[in-house]
């Protein structure tokens, strides 16, 4: 699985319609073909979104084209307006035997 774990910060007082803007994200990149997986968690002000795809491929097929369907659900959305997108850390998960 190719595992990317993505950190973001609501602007402040805007915690909630961060949430619910990306929720709306969330929903729709799950439906994806490929999609193994998708959990958000709090972190302090931080939200923490772990996603998990069927490999490498699959994720730059969905996340990494500017015209791919989580770009457009982010526009759809309207999450920069709520939140900052900060790093995300991924590659290739390691069997653990």
């Amino acid at each position: 699985m190719y595992l990317v774990v993505s950190v973001w910060e609501p602007l402040p007082g805007q915690e909630e319609a961060f949430e619910a803007h990306g929720m709306e994200v969330a929903k729709e990149l799950r439906n994806q073909s490929g999609v193994q997986m998708l959990e958000m968690f709090r972190s302090g002000n931080k939200r923490i979104a772990v996603h998990g795809y069927k490999d490498e491929a699959t994720y730059q097929s969905l996340v990494s084209d500017p015209n791919g369907p989580f770009a457009r659900a982010q526009a759809k959305h309207n999450v920069e307006e709520y939140g900052r997108w900060l790093y995300s850390e991924r590659g290739e998960t390691v069997p653990i035997a």
